[in-house]
C-alpha cells in the first residue's frame, strides 16, 4: 500500500511538472507572436465632412442717385453785348429783320411812300426815288387798281428782295408795278450821313402815278 501512494504521488508530480512545462512552451510562444492589431479601412470622404459651397446672396438692388438738375438761369441781355455772329449777316452787315410796314414813317403826304429801317433824314433822296421809279412805271390799264412793292437799297445804291407786298388782285397790274421798281436798279448811294446799312420802301403804285416830278 505504501508503493501505490508514493507511485501515485510520483505521477501527479509528473504530470504537474508536464503542466508546467507545457503551458510555458506555449507562453514562449505565444510572447514571440508579433501583436495582432484590428485595422477598419475608412475613406477620406466618410472621415471628413463634405463641405458645400454656400450658394451667393442676392445683393439688393442700389439705386442710383440721379445727378441734381442745373437751375435754369435766366440771362439778362447786356445792351452793351454785342449782338452773336451768327445773328449777323455775311459781309457784317445788320441782321435782316422781316419787313413791317406798320411801324415805318410815311415818306411825305406828297410822296406814295413809307420807309423801313432807320430814320431817315433826308427828303432830297426820297425824291430821286420817286421820280426814277415813277418814270419805269408802265401801268397796263386806267382801272382803280392798287398794289405795293416792298424792296430795299443797300448802301451802294443797289436795289435788293424786290417783291409784290400787297397784290392789286391783277396779274399785270402787279408785274408792271414789280418791273418798275427793278429796272430803277440802281439806286443812287445811300447818303454817307445815314446811320443804317440799307433803306427800306414800300412804294405804293396805281394808275394815276406819274413821272411829272
Amino acid at each position: 500500500m505504501g508503493r501505490s501512494l508514493l507511485a501515485s504521488a510520483v505521477l501527479h508530480a509528473l504530470v504537474l511538472l508536464l503542466a508546467l512545462a507545457l503551458g510555458t512552451v506555449g507562453a514562449a510562444r505565444r510572447s514571440s507572436l508579433p501583436p495582432v492589431y484590428s485595422v477598419q479601412l475608412v475613406s477620406a470622404a466618410e472621415l471628413a465632412p463634405m463641405r458645400t459651397r454656400p450658394e451667393p446672396r442676392p445683393e439688393a438692388p442700389v439705386e442710383e442717385e440721379s445727378p441734381p438738375e442745373p437751375e435754369a438761369v435766366e440771362k439778362v441781355p447786356d445792351e452793351k453785348e454785342p449782338a452773336p455772329a451768327a445773328a449777323r449777316e455775311a459781309g457784317g452787315r445788320e441782321p435782316t429783320p422781316r419787313p413791317g410796314r406798320e411801324a415805318g414813317p410815311r415818306a411825305g403826304p406828297d410822296l406814295p411812300m413809307t420807309l423801313e429801317g432807320r430814320p431817315f433824314q433826308f427828303p432830297w433822296y426820297l425824291e430821286e426815288i420817286y421820280r426814277k421809279v415813277a418814270r419805269n412805271w408802265r401801268p397796263p390799264s386806267t382801272a382803280s387798281l392798287k398794289a405795293t412793292v416792298h424792296f430795299r437799297i443797300e448802301r451802294n445804291g443797289r436795289v435788293s428782295d424786290a417783291e409784290v407786298h400787297e397784290s392789286s388782285g391783277n396779274f399785270l397790274f402787279d408785274q408792271a408795278a414789280l418791273r418798275a421798281v427793278e429796272a430803277s436798279n440802281p439806286m443812287p448811294p445811300l447818303p454817307g450821313e445815314y446811320g443804317g446799312d440799307w433803306l427800306g420802301v414800300f412804294f405804293d403804285f396805281d394808275a394815276e402815278l406819274r413821272s411829272t416830278r
